[in-house]
């Protein structure tokens, strides 16, 4: 059954403290996590359990899962929707899997079987990955409405539109929740009801999930420059920043540094502290376009591109540690995970590459192709594909 997060106000850098202990068990050892108001003022978006409740993991869109998979990966369930096509990511919460169609279903699953827990259907449909926060669901669509429904049932709650399409899922600071749209708009609106507390126009597409990193919120835009917004005020911070190119990639954060790839090639490194470029990489021999977001841990950047790499580059300067080659292209976004990064590419085949020396220790072939990235909780991996399978792996039992 699904744990409701109890919360109150805390100060002006998250409203949400959570006022009870979680109790967990994990592999026979109780486990308490107790939120106490000045850890939870470090880090206003720290993930109460190992749930993978957004499009990118966490807050920062850092694409790393807590979580434990075998060495050996086994595919444990498959969900088949006949004709069905999914291109966002899943997001795994508790026992539950929850994804939207291309064809405007929305699923809920067992996390344990696979079977279908709920499903709602529309006339749209949906390229963004659904997000969770305090029992509801929130998800943008092909027509550009912003739907919360109870995570329980699937009954909405409240519906705003915006001006065009949806592409990325939301995120959340305090108790507003984070949307862009092809309108060129970040919109805040209040999670419980709905209502536009303020927006933030950028003249272009915005095709990228909000990056949240303490009281600010980053955005890459298809006006080629990285958005810095005060979540306080919804006003800019400084200077934008050049990319020298369109992207609809996720930034990711981490510490005082943010790295966001360009569909034209380039990967930069630019400094939260600064609000200044600090690095770039490029290869211009191989043009390595990116339509993926990229994954940071441990002081290094991973990111896939339309060349068939997973490139692997240092934190500091951007350096290339190691590259990975794949078959295929891939617009999967890479997930770090126990000693691994796992990505997706377009010809069905799933990897596992090694986090320090980029050798390729797994791989699975399945049917059809993958432009959602894994999302890696509760010790199982989930992917969709393009030929509208979710597919769950972990250790057989």
């Amino acid at each position: 059954m699904m744990l409701e997060h109890c919360t109150k106000r805390l100060g002006k850098t998250d409203p949400f403290q959570l006022e009870k202990t979680r109790m967990k068990i994990t592999n026979g050892i109780l486990v308490r996590l107790l939120m106490t108001p000045w850890l939870l003022l470090m880090s206003p978006s720290i993930c109460f359990t190992q749930d993978w409740p957004l499009f990118r993991g966490n807050s920062e869109s850092q694409g790393v899962s807590q979580s434990k998979l075998p060495d050996q990966i086994e595919l444990l369930w498959e969900y088949k929707v006949e004709k069905g096509a999914f291109e966002g990511t899943p997001i795994i919460v508790e026992d539950r899997v929850y994804i939207g169609d291309l064809d405007g279903e929305f699923y809920c699953l067992n996390l344990k079987d696979g079977k279908l827990i709920w499903k709602i259907e529309s006339t749209t449909g949906y390229m963004a990955s659904p997000a969770y926060r305090l029992g509801m669901l929130v998800i943008g669509d092909y027509d550009g409405k912003v739907h919360a429904l109870n995570a329980a049932d699937g009954k909405q709650i409240w519906e705003f539109e915006t001006k065009a399409q949806i592409d990325s899922g939301a995120n959340f600071f305090g108790d507003l929740v984070l949307v862009t749209s092809e309108d060129g708009t970040l919109y805040a609106l209040k999670l419980q009801t709905g209502e536009l507390v303020w927006k933030y126009e950028t003249g272009d597409q915005l095709r990228c999930s909000p990056t949240v990193a303490d009281k600010l919120t980053f955005l890459g835009g298809c006006d080629g420059q990285l958005h810095c917004v005060d979540l306080e005020t919804g006003k800019a911070i400084g200077e934008k920043i050049p990319l020298g190119g369109p992207t609809g990639s996720t930034p990711a954060a981490a510490g005082e540094k943010v790295v966001v790839p360009t569909h034209g090639g380039p990967i930069l490194g630019i400094s939260m502290k600064s609000n200044k470029l600090i690095w770039t990489y490029s290869d211009p021999e191989r043009s390595p376009e990116v339509r993926s977001s990229p994954a940071i841990y441990d002081g290094v950047a991973f990111v896939t591109t339309r060349n068939r790499r997973l490139l692997a580059l240092n934190l500091e300067d951007g350096t290339l540690k190691w590259e990975g080659i794949l078959r295929k292209r891939s617009d999967s976004s890479p997930v770090v995970c126990n000693g691994r990064v796992y990505v997706g590419a377009t010809d069905g085949r799933l990897y596992a590459f090694d986090l320090k020396t980029g050798k390729q220790e797994w791989v699975q072939e399945l049917p059809g192709g993958f432009t959602g990235s894994p999302a890696i909780a509760n010790d199982r991996l989930v992917i969709a594909s393009d030929k509208g399978t979710v597919f769950c792996f972990g250790a057989k039992p």
